[in-house]
Order: structure tokens, then sequence, then C-alpha cells
């Protein structure tokens, strides 16, 4: 008589490749997740910078004809500009905010002509 031998379960081989890959997917996601984290703090870096520019900008355009070329460093991010006159009523400032990023030292220029009303 032959006697059919019924198995449930799983063998430890598959068990073993199982954990193997869900290992490999987790690891994955894990160093995905630090380089996005890594992203996303120089991303908000740069907004920082860039809003440090665009407030320095309108601070000049509001007291135009006293203007002067000048610097200073908010926590990581260094800003400096300069403000040459065109003529009686506009200048150009450029505006250079520089910070230090996982890649590295990173600078952004911003350059705008502003009228002065008098």
């Amino acid at each position: 008589m032959d006697t059919l031998r019924r198995t449930s379960g799983f063998t430890l081989i598959e068990v073993i490749v199982s954990l193997l890959v869900f290992t490999v997917g987790a690891l994955a996601l894990a160093a995905s997740s630090a380089l996005i984290a890594q992203a996303m703090g120089t991303n908000a870096l740069r907004e920082r910078g860039a809003r440090i520019a665009a407030n320095r900008m309108a601070l000049i355009k509001s007291q135009c004809s006293a203007a002067i070329s000048g610097s200073e460093q908010l926590r990581q991010i260094k800003s400096a500009w300069s403000v040459t006159r065109v003529d009686r009523t506009r200048i150009t400032v450029k505006e250079s905010v520089s910070y230090t990023s996982p890649h590295g030292d990173r600078i952004q220029i911003y350059r705008a002509t502003l009228l002065c009303r008098e």
C-alpha cells in the first residue's frame, strides 16, 4: 500500500532564500532613505540661502539711496553682496550665498537691477 506523505510548510532552503531577499530589500530602503535625507538637508540650505538673498534684495531696495556693499554670516550660510550705482535711479546688486553641503562648498549668485524711488 502506497501511502502519500503530506507535508506542509517551507523547506529550510526556501526560508533562507526568502530571508536573504527580504534583507537585501530592507538594506536598499535604508540606503535610499539616507540619500533622500541628505538631499533634503541640502535643499533646505539652498532654500534658506535663496530666502536670505531675497530678503537682502528687498532691504537694499527699501534703502536704495544709502545702499552699500557688505557681508554677513547666518548660521552655516555666508552672504556677501555688492552694490553698484548704474545712474541716479538704478542700482545693480550682486549677492553671493555660500554654504557647505555633503558634496562640498556650494555658491549661489543672484543679480538684480533695482529702481530707486527717491
